[in-house]
């Protein structure tokens, strides 16, 4: 019997290629399952790597989706032209089938609480969260000089990891809901960013409810200080105080104070929950890049209207019912942060300062989706519906949080309980956008490899035509 030698190596590239392909899912299902660990800083740190994970991937998924549009139907129109491997060809509808039916989009939860549960008892009453737009992490922890000054007054992360896209509405928007922009709904600019790579992340409404619209239902004074009017429609409900008409930080700051001041009887009866939107370090890194003196500069004077705040609660009486929370939405690389690799622009900065919190306490990590529900667990409301975030327990003294909740309180147990439920809800997003992202760049692939043998076939065949 005559051994085909062209039919064997056929077949021995044909198992590689399959063993390469079943590898790949293999890797892409094992690695997350290594991030769970009975260290609760190296929990922390392995679930921020995780949604870093989860954005780098969908980062992929929209760039290969692009692709996977123009070039499986170019491949497939020209392996149906030519008549060859038409087994393929309906092996491979069989797998677009399955592809769509997984695509179906995502829908939010419902954005209503069916009843209210009982309100229990606020650790302090008044809660204050900054952003400073566009700020790094590295950055941040260089230049603002007043909160590096009063690291042993606070809880603070070296880095916190923003969402993707990593630009301004999506993740004010998942800072304030505790979900992922893909489940909030909000997932650009309005009115930026139309981009065909990214054609799947366009400026909606939320679809659900933010930490604003909870505490509103329990009848806290709520309050969004921004010079981004649309940004401020979409945060809070009816009740929400919005303070648009101001300029750089310095005036948000000042509107905040004179706000305060202006309100005090009102905020001591029903309790306060705001959100301070700085946007000087976002201008500087768009103009001058953020190795700019600029850009130091204006994460300097950020830290300085923070004090600004600091001063104003002290003066009032408020330091021992009062938390300040700072953060950023994103970072930046050079004077970009959309269409950038996630890993160089989603590390962002996170200081917590009041009576409730650790001194001097450095936490392992954590997400932008995980303050909705720590501000929730600070105020004693239920986190909004669709959070999907963990609530940073590891920040809170415990003997303080018992003598405000009771001495069962275990904040060690509840955050184990809280990351180990948020490592599960990663490691589903990652296999979902996974398998979507490798599905695709295999299809394409295989198109690929069998075009180049369909075309080697038909040279061959045309050699031996013009031979004879």
């Amino acid at each position: 019997m005559k051994l085909d030698i062209k039919k064997v190596t056929e077949k021995i590239k044909n198992k590689k290629i399959s063993w390469i392909i079943i590898l790949s899912y293999i890797v892409l299902l094992v690695y997350p399952l290594t991030s769970f660990s009975e260290n609760l800083h190296s929990l922390e740190k392995n679930i921020m790597l995780l949604d870093l994970s989860r954005s780098s991937i969908i980062f992929i998924f929209d760039s290969v989706l692009l692709l996977f549009i123009i070039i499986f139907p170019l491949a497939f129109l020209l392996l149906l032209i030519m008549k060859r491997r038409l087994r393929v060809i309906r092996q491979m509808m069989v797998v677009v089938l399955i592809l769509v039916i997984l695509i179906t989009p995502i829908l939010g939860q419902s954005t209503f609480l069916k009843s209210l549960p009982e309100r229990e008892t606020p650790l302090v009453s008044k809660v204050f969260i900054i952003t400073f737009d566009g700020t790094r992490a590295d950055a941040f922890w260089k230049y603002a000089n007043w909160i590096i000054q009063r690291k042993d007054q606070s809880v603070w992360a070296r880095n916190l990891v923003c969402t993707y896209p990593t630009v301004t509405y999506p993740n004010h928007v998942s800072l304030v809901t505790g979900t992922w922009p893909q489940i909030h709904g909000t997932e650009s600019n309005a009115r930026e960013y139309r981009s065909v790579q990214f054609m799947l992340r366009v400026y909606r409404e939320p679809r659900v409810v933010d930490v604003f619209d909870v505490a509103e239902d329990y009848d806290i004074l709520t309050a969004v200080f921004t010079p981004a009017s649309t940004l401020a429609g979409i945060i809070g409900g009816e009740k929400t105080r919005r303070i648009i008409n101001v300029g750089h930080g310095h005036e948000t700051m000042q509107a905040v104070i004179n706000y305060i001041n202006n309100n005090k009887a009102e905020i001591e009866s029903k309790g306060f929950l705001a959100w301070i939107h700085l946007v000087d370090p976002d201008e500087t890194l768009h103009q001058y890049g953020v190795d700019s003196i600029q850009y130091r500069s204006a994460i300097r004077a950020m830290a300085d209207e923070v004090g600004s705040l600091y001063d104003a609660i002290n003066s009032l009486g408020w330091d021992e019912d009062s938390v300040i929370i700072v953060t950023a939405d994103h970072g930046a690389v050079g004077n970009r942060h959309y269409g950038v690799w996630p890993p160089l622009v989603a590390e962002i900065p996170f200081w917590m300062w009041g009576k409730p919190v650790k001194k001097g306490y450095e936490l392992g990590g954590g997400r932008i989706i995980d303050i909705a529900p720590t501000v929730a667990f600070i105020l004693g409301i239920p986190a909004p519906a669709s959070s999907v975030g963990a609530v940073l327990y590891d920040a809170f003294e415990e003997d303080y949080v018992r003598s405000i909740r009771g001495s069962d309180v275990n904040l060690n147990k509840l955050a184990f309980e809280s990351l180990n439920y948020a490592v599960w809800n990663e490691i589903k997003e990652i296999y979902f956008w996974g398998i979507l992202t490798l599905t695709m760049i295999w299809i394409m692939t295989i198109e690929i490899i069998y075009l180049a043998r369909v075309f080697k076939e038909l040279a061959i065949e045309e050699k031996k035509v013009r031979r004879r």
